[in-house]
């Protein structure tokens, strides 16, 4: 992947998001044909494209933000539960495949439990779950009858389709000027050498 180019207008930025797509369809989405489909390395892929394309989007160094960001603004264009569970997909998908190797269990001030549940599918779709048969949709929580413990089920195969839609929704996020920008200041900061004080 080439260097994120300093742009002067919008339409400059299509050929990077569309190379983008094509390491999403190279690199992720066979892994969806492996036994199991790999749900924490899909989960862990998808996120850290969405971590470098809210980059992009809003210009924002800080990744929870901009993760959440684009989450919120962009991703939700093609399934308004990304905008509703932008944090709870960030703690639990992100942050824990990325640092824990699997997905995090979060507990809310009331004790409740939010477990997860990655399942490969259709948005809507069925899933075994201690025995049992369950209706499951992409991204909306779902009860542990008599507990104080829920599931947010994920789809992998929604996941990279979502996301792969989401470059497309992307570009024509507008106004230009802003887009721009907010690019721009992204560019510049990954030019930049980080500092590490290595020996050779």
């Amino acid at each position: 992947m080439a260097q994120v180019p300093i742009i002067q207008s919008w339409r400059e930025a299509a050929q990077y998001l569309q190379n983008l797509k094509g390491t999403i369809q190279a690199d992720v989405l066979p892994l969806l044909g492996l036994p199991g489909a790999a749900p924490f390395a899909i989960s862990r892929e998808v996120l850290s494209y969405i971590d470098h394309l809210g980059h992009l989007y809003s210009g924002r160094g800080q990744v929870g933000d901009r993760s959440r960001e684009y989450l919120r603004q962009i991703m939700s264009r093609i399934d308004p539960n990304y905008c509703k569970r932008a944090g709870e997909i960030y703690y639990m998908y992100r942050c824990g495949p990325v640092h824990e190797f699997e997905p995090k269990i979060l507990e809310n001030k009331k004790g409740e439990l939010l477990e997860w549940l990655c399942y490969k599918g259709h948005r809507k779709g069925t899933v075994e779950l201690a025995g049992f048969k369950i209706a499951v949709v992409h991204l909306e929580p779902i009860g542990v009858s008599g507990t104080n413990r829920f599931c947010l089920p994920v789809s992998t195969q929604c996941l990279i389709e979502d996301l792969l839609s989401s470059i497309d929704e992307f570009q024509k996020a507008g106004p230009d000027n802003e887009r721009v920008t907010a690019w721009n200041r992204a560019a510049r900061e990954l030019a930049c050498p980080e500092p590490f004080d290595f020996v050779i």
